[in-house]
Protein backbone atom coordinates (compact mmCIF):
# COMPACT_ATOMS: atom_id res chain seq x y z
CA UNK A 1 0.00 0.00 0.00
CA UNK A 2 1.42 3.59 -0.86
CA UNK A 3 1.04 6.33 0.94
CA UNK A 4 -1.57 8.18 -0.14
CA UNK A 5 -3.87 5.04 0.16
CA UNK A 6 -3.20 4.85 3.50
CA UNK A 7 -3.92 8.47 3.89
CA UNK A 8 -7.45 8.22 2.67
CA UNK A 9 -7.89 5.36 5.20
CA UNK A 10 -6.48 7.24 8.25
CA UNK A 11 -9.80 7.85 9.73
CA UNK A 12 -10.52 3.91 9.49
CA UNK A 13 -7.09 2.83 10.71
CA UNK A 14 -7.46 5.47 13.44
CA UNK A 15 -10.96 3.97 14.51
CA UNK A 16 -10.12 0.32 14.08
CA UNK A 17 -6.75 1.16 16.66
CA UNK A 18 -8.83 2.69 19.17
CA UNK A 19 -11.65 0.22 19.03
CA UNK A 20 -8.31 -2.35 19.87
CA UNK A 21 -7.00 0.04 22.53
CA UNK A 22 -10.19 -0.39 24.46
CA UNK A 23 -10.48 -3.79 23.81
CA UNK A 24 -7.12 -4.05 25.39
CA UNK A 25 -8.39 -1.64 28.13
CA UNK A 26 -10.94 -3.65 29.21
CA UNK A 27 -9.19 -6.73 28.99
CA UNK A 28 -6.48 -5.79 31.67
CA UNK A 29 -8.81 -4.01 33.90
CA UNK A 30 -10.85 -6.93 33.77
CA UNK A 31 -7.93 -9.25 34.62
CA UNK A 32 -6.11 -7.03 37.37
CA UNK A 33 -9.43 -6.67 39.09
CA UNK A 34 -10.97 -10.50 38.83
CA UNK A 35 -13.75 -9.35 36.82
CA UNK A 36 -13.65 -12.20 33.97
CA UNK A 37 -16.94 -13.90 33.43
CA UNK A 38 -15.23 -17.57 33.82
CA UNK A 39 -18.37 -18.98 31.98
CA UNK A 40 -18.80 -16.18 29.40
CA UNK A 41 -15.34 -14.44 29.42
CA UNK A 42 -15.79 -13.01 25.69
CA UNK A 43 -18.98 -11.77 25.97
CA UNK A 44 -18.68 -9.74 29.22
CA UNK A 45 -15.47 -8.48 27.84
CA UNK A 46 -16.89 -7.25 24.22
CA UNK A 47 -20.07 -6.16 26.22
CA UNK A 48 -17.89 -3.55 28.54
CA UNK A 49 -15.86 -2.58 25.04
CA UNK A 50 -19.05 -2.16 23.09
CA UNK A 51 -19.90 0.78 25.98
CA UNK A 52 -16.97 2.54 25.76
CA UNK A 53 -16.67 2.22 21.69
CA UNK A 54 -20.12 3.42 20.91
CA UNK A 55 -19.81 6.75 22.65
CA UNK A 56 -15.86 6.85 21.31
CA UNK A 57 -17.10 6.82 17.80
CA UNK A 58 -19.82 9.30 18.04
CA UNK A 59 -18.02 11.84 20.18
CA UNK A 60 -14.93 11.06 17.84
CA UNK A 61 -16.53 11.78 14.58
CA UNK A 62 -18.36 14.72 15.97
CA UNK A 63 -14.88 16.32 17.69
CA UNK A 64 -12.76 15.74 14.88
CA UNK A 65 -10.52 12.74 16.13
CA UNK A 66 -10.52 11.12 12.93
CA UNK A 67 -8.90 13.54 10.50
CA UNK A 68 -8.35 12.52 6.79
CA UNK A 69 -5.12 12.48 5.23
CA UNK A 70 -2.76 15.24 5.50
CA UNK A 71 -4.74 16.60 8.18
CA UNK A 72 -3.60 14.25 10.92
CA UNK A 73 -0.84 16.39 12.29
CA UNK A 74 0.11 15.87 16.03
CA UNK A 75 -2.54 17.84 17.40
CA UNK A 76 -5.32 16.37 15.41
CA UNK A 77 -4.62 12.63 16.16
CA UNK A 78 -3.39 13.37 19.97
CA UNK A 79 -5.12 16.59 20.94
CA UNK A 80 -8.93 15.94 19.37
CA UNK A 81 -8.31 12.08 20.72
CA UNK A 82 -7.85 14.01 24.40
CA UNK A 83 -11.09 16.12 24.03
CA UNK A 84 -12.81 13.04 22.52
CA UNK A 85 -12.36 11.02 25.55
CA UNK A 86 -12.88 13.73 28.10
CA UNK A 87 -16.25 13.44 26.52
CA UNK A 88 -17.02 9.77 25.57
CA UNK A 89 -15.74 8.65 28.55
CA UNK A 90 -17.97 9.40 31.13
CA UNK A 91 -20.65 8.25 29.18
CA UNK A 92 -19.00 4.73 28.15
CA UNK A 93 -18.75 4.47 32.30
CA UNK A 94 -22.04 5.44 32.67
CA UNK A 95 -23.34 2.96 30.09
CA UNK A 96 -21.14 0.23 31.54
CA UNK A 97 -22.26 0.52 34.85
CA UNK A 98 -26.24 0.16 33.54
CA UNK A 99 -25.16 -2.91 30.63
CA UNK A 100 -23.58 -4.57 33.78
CA UNK A 101 -26.42 -3.75 36.10
CA UNK A 102 -25.00 -1.63 38.28
CA UNK A 103 -26.73 1.50 40.47
CA UNK A 104 -24.19 3.77 40.52
CA UNK A 105 -20.52 4.40 39.60
CA UNK A 106 -17.69 4.25 42.58
CA UNK A 107 -15.80 7.79 42.07
CA UNK A 108 -12.08 6.29 42.40
CA UNK A 109 -13.44 3.82 39.15
CA UNK A 110 -14.29 7.01 37.35
CA UNK A 111 -11.45 8.55 38.00
CA UNK A 112 -9.29 5.53 36.90
CA UNK A 113 -11.13 4.95 33.88
CA UNK A 114 -10.66 8.30 32.89
CA UNK A 115 -7.30 8.30 33.41
CA UNK A 116 -5.93 4.73 32.02
CA UNK A 117 -8.18 4.77 29.01
CA UNK A 118 -6.59 8.20 28.02
CA UNK A 119 -3.13 6.53 28.13
CA UNK A 120 -4.61 3.71 26.34
CA UNK A 121 -5.65 5.45 23.59
CA UNK A 122 -2.90 8.00 23.98
CA UNK A 123 -0.04 5.13 23.55
CA UNK A 124 -1.92 4.04 20.46
CA UNK A 125 -2.55 7.83 19.15
CA UNK A 126 1.24 8.35 19.50
CA UNK A 127 2.13 5.15 17.82
CA UNK A 128 0.25 6.17 14.83
CA UNK A 129 1.47 9.74 14.59
CA UNK A 130 5.13 8.43 14.81
CA UNK A 131 4.23 5.59 12.77
CA UNK A 132 2.89 8.24 10.45
CA UNK A 133 6.11 10.40 10.59
CA UNK A 134 8.37 7.31 10.09
CA UNK A 135 6.53 6.37 6.90
CA UNK A 136 6.19 9.61 5.01
CA UNK A 137 8.94 10.79 2.88
CA UNK A 138 11.20 14.07 4.12
CA UNK A 139 10.19 17.50 3.29
CA UNK A 140 12.77 19.10 1.02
Amino acid sequence: MNTSTLKRYTPFILLAGDWLALLLFVAVGQRNHDLVNAAHPLRRWLLVTACFAAPWAMAGWRLGAFPRGDAATARTVLAHALNTWLVAAPFGIVLRAFALGQVGVARNFFIVGLVFGGLFLGAWRGVFWLAGRWASPPDR
